[in-house]
């Protein structure tokens, strides 16, 4: 029988090769992504309660998950994929 350890190390193992299947983004992207999520963040903080500042949070939180995941469902839309181009 399986500890609840080892049933959590199989799912992970699972959920990252998921992920890995559906990466469509390469690593330079991936970088530009999380920069421009970060200047974003600053600068919707400065502009904070505002429809500006949300959007802006918005859009920092999307490109946040972009850069990390390497997966971006508008890509995925279109049928691009930069991570073997």
């Amino acid at each position: 029988m399986q500890t609840t350890t080892e049933k959590i190390k199989e799912k992970a193992q699972e959920v990252t090769q998921l992920a890995a299947k559906n990466q469509n983004l390469g690593k330079t992207e991936r970088i530009i992504s999380g920069v421009a999520a970060a200047l974003l963040a600053v600068y919707a903080v400065k502009k904070k309660n505002t429809l500006l500042g949300n959007g802006l949070t918005a859009a920092s939180g999307f490109l946040f998950t972009r850069a990390t995941t390497g997966i971006c469902p508008v890509n995925k839309a279109i049928g691009r994929n930069s991570l073997i181009a």
